[in-house]
């Protein structure tokens, strides 16, 4: 397995102003805080997946791409996928090996691609806007393009961590809610008719993760825990911020807690 600090970041060069996807203009080329936890997800998440070059790999809920382009700077051949068709559009646009992306709109329940197509799956923070009832289509949906032996890596924000038990008590408590920074919150209902993946906020437990992957085909290998650097931390702080951060996670109590979850599994 490759080490996440062994993947070096790939660095864009994205002019700001004019219309950026939130996720560019307000994580990428936001505080550096906050482009710290994005970048780490995609880190860990794809040093998992054991990328190597000329493996097929599908990037699933790719939004603007970025998962999709670090996985092609590391030789692979990539399909990223997304219901967002506007962030596509903008990373076929906007990034430097846009037009060479094979980026599709598409619903994840209902992939358009053969059987067996990839070596491998990946899917950053993703599953907690696939709409409960869908989500066993989707598992099913994953392990059916990824052939036998393929590895998928997923991350998804965890149901325990102190930052998702706080935004359930601020949809009960719209006093807790205004003092939280703008973050998606679990107040949408399993209704189809106003459904929107963006406002749509339900992280799974970590049990329930994998028993649906076991379900659809997936020997789940193992489960991480990682990320307490919160994003409202002043930039200065940042790096006190990862220290402290290093010692939590080696903690086997306190990284239960961490705000992101992270599952890794080859195809049965």
């Amino acid at each position: 397995m490759t080490r996440a600090s062994a993947l070096p970041e790939p660095r864009l060069d994205i002019a700001r102003g004019g219309e950026l996807p939130y996720l560019v203009e307000h994580w990428y080329l936001g505080p550096r805080v906050c482009r710290y936890m994005m970048v780490r997800r995609f880190r860990e998440v794809l040093a998992r997946a054991d990328l190597a070059p000329g493996q097929r790999v599908l990037d699933v809920g790719c939004g603007w791409a970025y998962g999709t382009h670090w996985a092609r700077a590391l030789g692979c051949e990539v399909c990223g996928v997304d219901l967002a068709h506007d962030q596509l559009a903008w990373a076929q646009r906007e990034l430097p090996d846009g037009p060479r992306l094979r980026l599709a709109q598409a619903n994840a329940k209902a992939l358009p691609f053969r059987d067996a197509s990839f070596d491998r799956v990946v899917s950053v923070e993703t599953m907690e806007h696939v709409y409960r009832p869908d989500r066993p289509a989707v598992y099913a949906e994953l392990a059916r393009v990824l052939r036998p032996g393929g590895r998928l890596a997923l991350s998804t924000p965890n149901l325990a961590s102190p930052i998702e038990a706080a935004k359930r008590l601020a949809v009960r408590w719209p006093a807790l809610r205004r003092r939280l920074p703008s973050s998606c919150f679990p107040e949408a209902s399993d209704d189809p008719a106003t459904y929107h993946p963006y406002r749509y906020h339900h992280p799974l437990p970590a049990a329930q993760l994998t028993a649906g992957l076991a379900a659809a085909g997936f020997e789940v290998l193992g489960s991480a825990r990682f990320l307490w650097v919160p994003k409202t931390l002043p930039d200065g702080l940042l790096g006190a911020g990862r220290l402290a951060e290093r010692a939590l996670e080696a903690l086997p109590l306190a990284r239960r807690l961490g705000a992101t979850l992270l599952v890794w599994a080859v195809r049965r």
